[in-house]
């Protein structure tokens, strides 16, 4: 089986790839002209296509002679009009060869609901794959739009589709930002710029100035909980696990028509990666109570019961991980 993998060299891409030839897959992918990224693929043995995904002529050479296609390629941020007119040209050609393609698998994203609670409160947690869909960015609303041509051309063409949400994905050093003190306060500042947010306080009472005035620095670990001793939590996905997600909905028939939600085994408690955090750095966490909580899940369970999705990305998997790639002798692209 041959499977045509956009973006191969992109965060998600880089690794499936990877996990795709362990596999004994063929894969042909598809990079920008002069990708920077290039050298993540490079010497893997791939059949490589530089070319612009927003051309249907490409694409339509890109698509010929594969039986499945896994769409990864996006460009995060506010870059609209690129990621519609990519998924756009894609379905079309796809949809052209439905007949022969044994699956279309649209990568979208967690933000099409949000479970971001610090820009929008969700309707109810933990996220699932049932949650109304309320775009709060261009990039959002261009992976929203993304899904509904996905459903469009099943709908017109027959063919056969998935489509897979991550939640907040994160390689290499990443994770570490994510319980310090700059990442407390950038969520805090956040939430009381968004009036539909879960940390918004009517009163315009601004809680980071203090968390700032009681740390050492931006990146001293930092352990939050709400008044009642309720832990913050934030529930991101392992670049790799999104790879071995995908790999799940291109194998299972139970995948197709379906969406599946990704992220990590269970959310992450704010207390424990502080902890965490200090151990590896050696410096010791600031402990601080809020009259506010912030919550970042993404319910997994459709995707672990029907598909057989794994992910192995845990706190201290992913930490420890993630301090191997600080460390400058280890890149993150696969499991070993």
């Amino acid at each position: 089986m041959k499977v045509l993998v956009t973006g191969a060299a992109g965060q998600v891409g880089s690794r499936l790839v990877r996990q795709l030839l362990a596999r004994n897959y063929e894969v042909r992918g598809t990079l920008l002209p002069d990708d920077p990224a290039k050298e993540r693929v490079a010497g893997l043995g791939l059949d490589l296509l530089e070319g612009d995904l927003t051309d249907l002529a490409f694409v339509r050479r890109a698509v010929a002679g594969v039986d499945a296609v896994i769409h990864t390629a996006n460009l995060v941020g506010p870059y609209f009009e690129n990621n519609v007119q990519t998924t756009l040209q894609l379905t079309r050609a796809c949809g052209e060869a439905a007949d022969r393609l044994d699956r279309f698998i649209y990568v979208s994203s967690s933000g099409v609901f949000p479970n971001d609670s610090h820009v929008l409160a969700p309707v109810y947690h933990p996220v699932d794959e049932d949650h109304p869909k309320r775009a709060t960015s261009e990039y959002n609303l261009s992976k929203l739009v993304g899904e509904q041509l996905t459903e469009l051309a099943a709908r017109r063409t027959g063919l056969r589709t998935v489509i897979v949400r991550p939640s907040h994905v994160l390689s290499g050093e990443r994770i570490l930002q994510q319980f310090t003190v700059q990442r407390v306060v950038g969520v805090l500042r956040s939430g009381q710029q968004n009036k539909g947010s879960e940390l918004y306080l009517p009163d315009g009472t601004e809680l980071w100035p203090q968390v700032e005035a009681a740390a050492e620095d931006p990146l001293q670990p930092c352990s939050v909980t709400d008044l009642d001793g309720r832990p913050w939590y934030y529930q991101p996905n392992d670049a790799r696990d999104v790879a071995h997600g995908l790999v799940c909905a291109l194998e299972r028939a139970e995948a197709l028509g379906e969406s599946f939600n990704l992220g990590a085994p269970e959310p992450f408690l704010f207390p424990q990666g502080a902890r965490l955090l200090a151990e590896l750095t050696g410096r010791p966490p600031l402990e601080i109570k809020l009259p506010v909580r912030w919550r970042y899940d993404h319910a997994i369970g459709k995707a672990k019961g029907w598909i057989g999705y794994t992910p192995k990305g845990d706190l201290e998997t992913m930490m420890r991980s993630a301090w191997r790639c600080r460390g400058g002798d280890y890149v993150d692209l696969d499991w070993q």
